[in-house]
């Protein structure tokens, strides 16, 4: 078993938009840097040990990302821009693969909070908006308010339905947790 620490960008931090879910070469390109001071840790704990780095990582996202998540994990499904943390080195998860990088900081980065996300998206003007609520209780009422209100598209799942909005277009509401 191999011990690791998930990072994920803290949404609060200064070029989070920016930084959240863009490749290792264009937050280069940009002029940024990758610090610790821009993240939060979402996990510990530990995974399967498959013998080589890469093939551990690929573990690891895959259990990040498919299924249930594991106990006490706080974040989104692992996408580029986390990073993984194991053996004292740090991966930095990219469009393809996993890039070894130095990540260092003058502060500790705190546990993140436990954040309810739903994620609306519009179909056609290719905009998403993101609303968080610090309870999965007022989560779900905003959820089930709006899946009440509206025209269902198709059949609700689980943790999704699309609905279409009063000038024709779909609109996508999911739960990211």
């Amino acid at each position: 078993m191999k011990k690791i620490t998930v990072y994920q960008v803290n949404d609060e931090a200064p070029n989070a938009h920016y930084l959240m879910f863009s490749s290792l070469d264009l937050v280069h390109k940009m002029g940024l840097k990758v610090t610790r001071d821009n993240y939060t840790i979402v996990w510990q704990g530990e995974v399967e040990d498959k013998g080589d780095a890469d093939a551990t990582l690929e573990g690891v996202f895959h259990l990040l990302n498919v299924g249930q998540k594991p106990e006490g994990y706080k974040g989104h499904s692992l996408s580029v821009s986390d990073i993984i943390e194991m053996d004292g080195k740090f991966y930095y998860t990219d469009d393809y693969g996993f890039e070894e990088i130095q990540f260092g900081s003058t502060t500790q980065p705190k546990a993140k909070k436990d954040v309810f996300v739903i994620l609306i998206q519009y179909s056609g003007s290719g905009r998403t908006e993101r609303k968080k609520f610090n309870t999965k209780e007022k989560a779900d009422a905003y959820y089930e308010e709006k899946k009440n209100k509206s025209k269902l598209a198709c059949e609700p799942r689980e943790k999704w339905f699309t609905y279409i909005s009063s000038w024709g277009r779909n609109v996508h509401v999911q739960k990211m947790y």
